[in-house]
């Protein structure tokens, strides 16, 4: 499960999590401050932060990219999860 680890008032968690909802992935919110994020949780990165498995996502350029990476991902998942046949992008089917 995704996980944002924000503070209570972040216009940059906000975005996040906007993004988040618009790809209908699930998360699970953490509001806390850095100082509890370092103690409670053994994360020393900048707020917000994504963690995705053992995947961390803090930086704001990384930020701003990873809702593209994940929209992809999800965009496979949901052109492939089924037994259906498909046809790729180079017309070959399955």
């Amino acid at each position: 499960m995704i996980e944002i680890i924000r503070e209570a008032d972040s216009s940059q968690a906000d975005w996040v999590e906007a993004e988040l909802r618009e790809l209908v992935v699930g998360y699970e919110r953490i509001v806390t401050t850095p100082q509890a994020a370092r103690r409670d949780l053994g994360l020393d990165q900048p707020l917000p932060l994504l963690r995705d498995g053992g995947r961390l996502v803090s930086e704001e350029d990384e930020l701003h990219a990873y809702p593209d990476e994940l929209a992809s991902f999800v965009h496979d998942w949901n052109t492939y999860q089924g037994d259906a046949c498909y046809v790729d992008e180079r017309g070959e089917s399955c």
